[in-house]
């Protein structure tokens, strides 16, 4: 009897020492080792790194990432996302015991780093270089001395985010962060927050959506997303034909609006579908096919795209419809820019 005694005491006496301050203190750290002060600074820094290309030829993605789609389509690689897991520790959760609404937009600073640190690399950098040296070239011809160099920086404009359900404690999930557009100054990238299969070859489940706008600056300048893709590798050359005018549907980034008159008509026939638009114009009205056999043929023509057939026109086409998708977006950010002024 005295024996058990002795070891309820041991066992009481080692029960303190682990419910010691220190020891709680240490487990509350290790629990929430995602929201202790400069591990976001750390996680930030582990992506962009990780994600960094030192130069234009070096490879889009990991050996191994295929180049699809979120459907497993094969795609552009300027289009494919990049993913980024996290749990939810107890001090990211609010009152409801989920995750705190507040908690979305650190996470979507880390995935939208990864993102954007491995399709702007090296191209920020060299377009850097090549503005200083017209900046240079300018100032020669006017007779006036070179200017200072001025730093280029990535700048995040606005950020949206809708939540469908709720992200539990300790929960594991996904961030998949893709670009579904650009215009003349804007680059759109859209973030899913998803729910892991619970079984192999199971569907996910979205939890929610985010909608974030980039803008390159160098100096007061502007620096277009197309230019910076293409100086990274991710874009080709426009065909030297090729005269459309893109009449992008942010205001704030093309500053160009639609055309009254049918003097848009003749730009567009010269662009993406230009040899569609010139055939469709001669046509009958008895030969114009139904909408339901145009869109089956679209879907047909979409289903037989190959990572190989992704030429200018094809990319501008997806840009194009991305840009679609956004435009609800881009004008209520305008109107509500209005409203308050």
């Amino acid at each position: 009897m005295s024996l058990r005694v002795e070891t309820m005491r041991d066992l009481l006496t080692a029960a303190a020492s682990l419910a010691s301050w220190k020891t709680l203190a240490l487990l509350l750290a290790v629990t929430n080792l995602k929201s202790l002060p400069f591990v976001w600074h750390f996680r930030l820094l582990y992506y962009c790194l990780g994600n960094l290309r030192l130069k234009p030829t070096a490879p889009f993605f990991p050996k191994g990432k295929p180049i699809v789609d979120a459907q497993g389509k094969p795609t552009h690689p300027v289009f494919v996302s990049c993913t980024v897991t996290s749990r939810t520790p107890l001090l990211e959760t609010d009152y409801n015991l989920h995750k705190s609404n507040s908690t979305y937009f650190t996470d979507l600073d880390i995935s939208r780093t990864a993102l954007v640190t491995r399709i702007y690399s090296p191209g920020v950098g060299l377009i850097s270089k090549e503005l200083d040296k017209e900046f240079n070239a300018a100032a020669q011809r006017e007779g006036k001395r070179a200017p200072k160099r001025k730093v280029v920086s990535i700048v995040l404009g606005s950020v949206y985010c809708s939540f469908k359900r709720e992200i539990k404690p300790f929960e594991l999930y996904e961030m998949h962060s893709k670009v579904i557009s650009w215009d003349k100054k804007w680059m759109y990238i859209l973030t899913c927050f998803m729910r892991p299969a619970k079984r192999a070859g199971g569907e996910k489940t979205l939890l929610a959506t985010a909608l974030s706008k980039y803008v390159v600056k160098k100096g007061r300048l502007t620096v277009s997303p197309e230019r910076i893709l293409r100086a990274s590798g991710f874009l080709p050359a426009p065909p030297a034909d090729n005269t459309k005018t893109v009449l992008d549907s942010s205001a704030e980034g093309s500053a160009i609006g639609t055309p009254a008159s049918g003097e848009g008509i003749a730009d567009t026939a010269a662009g993406v579908d230009g040899s569609l638009m010139r055939e469709v114009l001669k046509l009958g009205d008895e030969q114009i096919p139904s909408r339901e056999k145009l869109e089956e043929q679209q879907k047909e023509n979409e289903d037989l795209w190959s990572s190989g057939e992704w030429t200018w026109e094809r990319i501008e086409q997806e840009r194009l419809r991305g840009l679609g998708v956004v435009n609800g977006f881009t004008d209520l950010d305008t109107k509500l820019h209005e409203e308050w002024l």
